[in-house]
């Protein structure tokens, strides 16, 4: 028999039906930060005061033949100086006032110190991938990816300035990870002859020529050209002064929570010659 249309619905009855909240939460994806850990400190713990930090540097000396009866050659050059000035004052911050915090079922001032703290680490980071465009040693090209012979010219150059084999690094554009697998001897065992793939290693790319390969999307680009880099570290200096410092107070006139991280730090480039760019 016909029942009509009068049946008890999601629609009728929604006043009954809860809802209800999960207790996970979607967190903003973040960036991988690998260039400002990699870079050469020059911050001496214990040593806060003052706004820059001046590091002499130290020639070779020059060997001369010595005469018979006469007075020995002197090596006597003129020192120059680098100076990082610390005059970067980052910070975030946010405040939660008290009905948000009572009514609400999550943990946000935990969320948001979180968030806070990675956002202060990736300005920082940011600011040595800004120095990729200031390299005066360039490989690769616009709009190209690059290729087996771009990383074996960087090395080259790296290799001419005698920059240590120790603390070198290639870090790169995800677009070119993806380029770089269409190369098979870097990964195939039965190429490499080590009965192993090193470069899909845990934790990083992996490794090019014995040099650690980073992948992370926290390269910006300049004059149309991806801030990919093979680097030591003593490519960029770095002096991180204060921080990151989390502090957090109780503020009557918003009834809140303030909370603010903040850092102050400095970079400069130490040695041009152990760093390239490497445009893609």
């Amino acid at each position: 028999m016909a029942l009509g249309s009068s049946q008890v619905t999601i629609t009728t009855a929604a006043n009954f039906i809860p809802e209800r909240w999960g207790p996970a939460v979607i967190k903003a994806v973040e960036e991988s930060l690998v260039l400002w850990d990699k870079c050469w400190d020059w911050f001496e713990e214990g040593k806060g005061l003052g706004d820059i930090i001046h590091v002499p540097g130290v020639s070779n000396l020059t060997t001369a033949a010595k005469s018979a009866n006469t007075e020995v050659v002197l090596s006597a050059p003129t020192e120059g100086v680098t100076n990082l000035t610390i005059g970067e004052h980052q910070h975030c911050a946010f405040l939660i006032e008290d009905m948000a915090k009572v009514q609400m079922s999550f943990n946000l001032l935990d969320h948001y110190t979180k968030k806070a703290g990675y956002s202060v680490r990736e300005v920082m980071d940011t600011a040595i991938a800004d120095r990729i465009a200031s390299l005066s040693q360039i490989v690769g090209a616009a709009g190209v990816d690059l290729g087996d012979a771009d990383i074996r010219d960087a090395i080259e150059l790296l290799d001419l300035a005698i920059a240590p084999e120790e603390w070198r690094y290639l870090v790169l554009y995800p677009t070119q990870k993806n380029a770089l697998f269409a190369i098979e001897k870097y990964f195939r065992a039965d190429m490499r002859g080590d009965g192993a793939s090193s470069i899909l290693k845990r934790g990083q790319f992996g490794a090019i020529y014995g040099v650690p390969v980073y992948v992370t999307t926290n390269l910006g680009t300049s004059g149309g050209s991806r801030l990919n880099a093979l680097f030591q570290k003593e490519t960029w200096a770095k002096a991180l002064q204060l921080g990151p410092r989390v502090q957090s107070d109780y503020l009557i006139e918003y009834l809140g929570n303030l909370t603010v991280v903040d850092v102050t730090y400095g970079s400069i480039e130490a040695r041009d010659t152990f760093g390239v760019w490497m445009r893609s």
